[in-house]
């Protein structure tokens, strides 16, 4: 008879006055991969940390390998051995993979540390899993995906029978989430659990036994591989479908964006180019060269060979505002807490209306018109009290008020919910339909591949373009890619 490694029974857990899971039931097996698909993040982070520290419960019962370790009636002083995998690491800088596995684990009681034993040890236990990481490196030479690695072997030398990986896939390119995957099956054969968390179900599908959907606290219903459905709403899968259908521009256009064998830090010799209206994906296979892009374009990096034409003139760094950036989670990287919404709003439209700080005038018509779309009210507010969508709508806006040729845009789905990525898509499409060109900077393809007129794989100081027609050809799986495959099936049967 197969155990189960967690069961949440009717659990009901408050913050503040707040319920943030209400009547919450979930079971994972052991040795199971269980994912969750969050519809919205309410509550998420209070399950988290319910399941690591047995947080007090209104109403509800947490067993853990069988053993009721939190209850509404008495709840357990001590956490539980449960370690959790995220975009923010657990490894101390400064140390070697084999003294954050060893060392730094709970119960580590040895007197005289002995390097070279360590080293021993843990060596055998990385090549067992095919991934070339030395036990002696130290952890901030890692790339992303030997840092989860050793975040996971960490959890199992620690005794860890369930383990959570919060949104893994957007760390990671389609190799190496397929690495990390084969990791993954081969610990759940050996008894550990883990629950998945990840916001594409075509991506959760291919790793996940099972896949709770989330949403407001609760587990709305239970999906298998087998079930087929997309459990999103009708209306984005529709949208999906209308934009995988449409046609690629028109190849007379002149380019807006030219880049030509772009050298500068880890970036070697980037080439692209963007026609109004394009929406071009750049995935970096290995993660490394965005940052040195970004630099380049604000001027923080000089360019060691190559060049960028915008419009057909040379472009200058940090000061042309024709090119727009749409930083990581611009929600939190790019408001201004201490400003206004209105002055938020304005924030880049000053070489366009130089009088704007100063006339009050033209700052009330701009409110005027912007109220038609987002409400009046939301003038009123500070940037703490708008909600994660209205500071989404406000980081938009303002980007179409600067009227750039270009937007680059950083991961933009990272950390963003079912619906806010539903909104977040449709946020993109907007720019896209006033002929501004859209850069996507990704590392795993998620949405962004839905909009792309053209895909860019970058990997080890080479690249390759893929254009839309060829995108049934991808040799990878990514989420919407079947959809598209099925979509270009029917249209050349």
């Amino acid at each position: 008879m197969t155990r189960e490694a967690l069961r949440l029974s009717d659990v009901t857990l408050m913050e503040q006055g707040t319920a943030q899971l209400q009547g919450f039931n979930l079971d994972i097996l052991c040795g199971e991969i269980m994912g969750l698909l969050p519809m919205n993040g309410h509550g998420l982070t209070a399950l988290i940390d319910l399941l690591r520290s047995n947080l007090q419960l209104e109403f509800g019962y947490v067993y853990l390998q069988e053993e009721l370790v939190n209850s509404w009636r008495a709840p357990r002083a001590h956490d539980n051995r449960i370690a959790v995998i995220s975009s923010v690491s657990s490894l101390v800088d400064g140390l070697t993979v084999a003294d954050n596995i060893f060392v730094l684990r709970p119960g580590f009681r040895a007197w005289l540390i002995r390097p070279g034993v360590l080293v021993r040890q843990v060596q055998p236990v990385l090549d067992a899993l095919g991934v070339h990481i030395a036990a002696d490196a130290y952890v901030d030479t890692l790339t992303v995906f030997e840092r989860v690695t050793v975040e996971l072997v960490k959890a199992i030398v620690a005794g860890c029978r369930l383990i959570i990986l919060r949104e893994v896939g957007a760390l990671l390119s389609d190799p190496e989430l397929a690495r990390l995957h084969a990791i993954l099956r081969k610990y759940a054969r050996e008894g550990v659990s883990f629950l998945y968390i990840g916001y594409h179900y075509e991506e959760l599908v291919q790793i996940c036994d099972r896949t709770a959907v989330y949403s407001n606290g609760r587990v709305l219903r239970i999906l298998r591989p087998q079930d087929g459905d997309l459990p999103y709403e009708e209306r984005y899968v529709r949208r999906v479908c209308e934009q995988l259908g449409q046609q690629e521009p028109l190849s007379g256009e002149e380019p807006v964006l030219l880049m030509r064998e772009l050298c500068a830090g880890r970036m070697r010799g980037l080439s692209l180019y963007a026609r109004p209206g394009d929406c071009v994906v750049v995935q970096d296979l290995q993660n490394q060269t965005f940052d040195d892009l970004i630099a380049t374009l604000t001027g923080e990096r000089a360019i060691e060979r190559g060049e960028i034409r915008l419009a057909g003139r040379p472009y200058s760094p940090g000061v042309d505002r024709d090119i727009a950036i749409l930083r990581e989670r611009p929600d939190e990287s790019m408001i201004f807490p201490q400003l206004s919404y209105l002055d938020n709003l304005c924030m880049t439209v000053d070489h366009r209306l130089p009088a704007i700080w100063l006339d009050a005038r033209m700052r009330a018509g701009i409110r005027k018109e912007w109220a038609q779309s987002v409400g009046d009210e939301v003038f009123d507010l500070t940037p703490a009290q708008l909600t994660r969508r209205q500071r989404y709508d406000l980081v938009f806006q303002r980007v179409l008020l600067q009227r750039p040729k270009v937007v680059f845009c950083i991961q933009p789905f990272k950390g963003a919910d079912v619906r806010l990525r539903m909104h977040i898509w449709e946020l993109l499409k907007a720019l896209l339909n006033q002929g501004i060109a859209v850069i996507i900077l990704a590392v795993n393809l998620a949405d962004t591949f839905t909009l792309a007129t053209r895909l860019i794989r970058v990997e080890q100081n080479s690249s390759r373009c893929y254009e839309k027609s060829e995108f049934d050809q991808l040799p990878f799986t990514a989420p919407w890619l079947q959809l598209y495959k099925r979509s270009a099936d029917a249209e050349h049967p």
